[in-house]
């Protein structure tokens, strides 16, 4: 089982370099579309950043700041 769940685990490293770099690749050819360009600060419990850095559109040379706030939206079931 340990092999099979280290497999997985390389499988899928190898896949998130790969969209990693397709992501990239993709922006320029979706005009005016914000993309996510890093994140800053330590990860919550869900594995989000304290800061995400965006990016308006392709090509430009600077980046919005966004900080989570405590605050969450969704389904109240």
């Amino acid at each position: 089982m340990n092999l099979e769940v280290e497999a997985f685990e390389g499988e899928l490293k190898a896949l998130r370099r790969i969209y990693e770099s397709y992501k990239h690749i993709m922006a320029e050819h979706i005009p005016d579309t914000y993309f996510i360009c890093g994140e800053l600060g330590a990860r919550d419990n869900n594995n989000m950043p304290d800061k995400l850095m965006v990016c308006p559109a392709y090509g430009l040379d600077f980046f919005y700041v966004y900080e989570y706030t405590g605050e969450t939206a969704g389904p109240e079931w």
